[in-house]
């Protein structure tokens, strides 16, 4: 359970950053913009992965550093990162349908709301699957 923590942790920690980056009127234009034209996302999967390549290419990249750091730090199981790719996987597909779904794992929070806050506060909420760098950001908003 620690890897997994940390792995979801590690991803966020990196990711949050980087996609706050992308609303850089500069970055958004050309990159993010695709994926917020659905501002009530309710079609799971096919909007969770409506992204430019550049980003989905940047977040994977942020994926295998995390994945990278958490295994030099306590070494990781095959079977932890399948349980965080299907992790990311079905809770991104909520964050996509419009289901006010949440859950908590080990102390960490997942809610549905969280995202479609920042689908119509786009300066809020840029973590993907919890907030506690946004509460660090002060991007953090409440649904």
């Amino acid at each position: 359970p620690a890897a997994l923590w940390l792995l979801i942790v590690s991803n966020d920690m990196l990711y949050a950053p980087f996609h706050r980056a992308l609303h850089h009127p500069r970055l958004y234009a050309w990159i993010h913009k695709h994926h917020h034209r659905v501002t009530y996302p309710q079609r799971g999967h096919i909007d969770a992965r409506n992204e430019h390549p550049i980003e989905q290419t940047m977040a994977l990249g942020l994926w295998y550093a995390a994945l990278r750091l958490v295994t030099a730090s306590t070494g990781v199981h095959a079977l932890v990162v399948a349980a965080h790719v299907f992790l990311m996987s079905i809770l991104s597909f909520f964050n996509h349908t419009g289901c006010d779904f949440a859950c908590g794992f080990l102390g960490l929070r997942f809610a549905v709301r969280s995202h479609e806050t920042h689908h119509r506060l786009p300066e809020k909420n840029f973590g993907q699957l919890v907030m506690c760098f946004d509460r660090l950001m002060g991007t953090y908003s409440e649904y």
